[in-house]
């Protein structure tokens, strides 16, 4: 019997990877192709500190595929630091009003899953998921990723390599200032006016709270704007054009083709783009000439998944460490 020439398919790898953001985490059991195999997420507590979230992180993979897993990845929100595995007293991390310090989450997870564990900025693995796998980043050497979720992280690919500041650390973008006195937008950060606090869903879902007299998420946010409530309308404009003033900024510093913005907050992209559109071109006026620095912004395709398929990104390809 003739012996078949027909070679077999390479097995593929397993990643268990995470985006962790201020008030939830997701999970995702994704192959060496980019393929997403299962999803699953859940609201953390904070109020349980340390402990409670490594549970957290255990309680989801227990409900993901049955498999022989390469490794863990996370995205994250920031500060960190990836290649010492630490979370560096990040800004949405609270338990009875104080923050959580000095975090080293890797060396939590390799003890609780006994496997080798990867961290990244969350908008850094979006950048990175946005070139490979996005449907707006792909072909581009030179775009940015915006997300907008409970806060707001930046991150970026120029002349197809992913930007890194000093130090091994991130670029933390979006604590540059837009209003650096104005004392109606504080940030977690401890100064005032950043991009962040100008950007950031539950900074909005504070402020629309004090509109309405009762509290509100950024969810409740959207679904207001859905409704045609003016105030919320009113609010998104406004929120648009301090979005402008932001890609401002992020355009002068990176030089992107392109801004993908991705996160829960994206989702009310409709209600506050067109007063971003309106602006920008103004304040870019004086930046089009010889190069043109004027972006096209997207929405993300992935959806809540950038973050999990820059994580897998990152396991793929360490050296963009």
């Amino acid at each position: 019997m003739a012996r078949s020439t027909k070679k077999s398919r390479p097995v593929l790898p397993n990643f268990l990877c995470f985006d962790l953001g201020g008030t939830k985490l997701l999970v995702a059991a994704v192959d060496g192709s980019g393929k997403i195999l299962a999803h699953q997420s859940l609201a953390i507590d904070q109020s349980q500190g340390l402990p409670g979230l490594i549970k957290n992180f255990t309680d989801l993979a227990a409900q993901m595929p049955h498999l022989k897993y390469k490794g863990v990845s996370v995205a994250s929100a920031g500060p960190l630091h990836a290649g010492r595995g630490v979370l560096l007293d990040p800004t949405n991390f609270f338990s009875n009003q104080k923050s959580w310090g000095v975090v080293p989450l890797v060396a939590k997870l390799k003890r609780a899953f006994g496997l080798p564990v990867f961290l990244e900025n969350d908008a850094a693995a979006a950048a990175l998921a946005e070139s490979w796998k996005g449907g707006h980043g792909r072909k581009r050497n030179n775009l940015v990723a915006v997300t907008l979720g409970t806060g707001v992280g930046i991150g970026a690919i120029a002349n197809g390599q992913l930007v890194r500041a000093g130090q091994g650390l991130h670029p933390e973008a979006s604590h540059i200032p837009i209003h650096a006195e104005d004392l109606n937008y504080p940030c977690a950060c401890g100064a005032y006016g950043c991009i962040e606090a100008n950007l950031g869903g539950t900074h909005f879902a504070r402020r629309m709270s004090q509109h309405k007299g009762r509290t509100l998420t950024g969810r409740d946010c959207i679904e207001l704007a859905e409704s045609g409530d003016k105030v919320t309308l009113k609010e998104f404009a406004d929120y648009g054009r301090r979005l402008a003033m932001a890609i401002r900024s992020i355009a002068v510093l990176f030089a992107p083709e392109v801004i993908v913005l991705s996160g829960g907050f994206a989702k009310a992209s409709p209600y506050f783009l067109p007063a971003t559109n309106q602006h920008l071109p103004k304040l870019m006026e004086r930046y089009r000439d010889g190069v043109d620095l004027l972006p096209e912004i997207r929405r993300s395709k992935l959806g809540d998944l950038a973050g999990v398929l820059g994580a897998a990104y990152i396991m793929l390809s360490p050296g963009t460490k």
